[in-house]
């Protein structure tokens, strides 16, 4: 892989990260960013591998939490819960840009929290 190849993984994986924090507005956008991140995923070098296996994580793990919340609405702790899955959402979106920012992998790309 050449160096121009490597920065626009990069790119593309600060791409990613926008779309799943657009989705805050706009909820389907996450779909595209998955996408992206399944094909740029095996172009990517060693420290970038790790994003883009927490950004496909994230967005299946986002996916679970977000239908828990959304069937447990009817019994009304999902109104409480909603709001938590956009928490936890966010932290991990700015978590893994900042790493991404200082060039560095992610150290847990398969938790389940944060």
């Amino acid at each position: 892989m050449t160096t121009k190849d490597a920065s626009s993984t990069k790119k593309i994986a600060y791409l990613i990260y926008i779309l799943y924090i657009a989705s805050i507005v706009l909820p389907l956008l996450p779909i595209l960013g998955v996408i992206f991140a399944y094909i740029f995923e095996n172009d990517a070098k060693s420290f970038l591998k790790s994003h883009y296996q927490y950004l496909i994580r994230t967005f299946w793990i986002g996916l679970l939490y977000f239908a828990i919340a959304g069937t447990l609405i009817i019994a009304v702790i999902g109104i409480i819960l909603t709001p938590l899955c956009i928490i936890w959402w966010i932290i991990r979106i700015v978590k893994g840009l900042k790493s991404l920012m200082n060039n560095e992998p992610i150290a847990n790309p398969k938790t389940w929290l944060f």
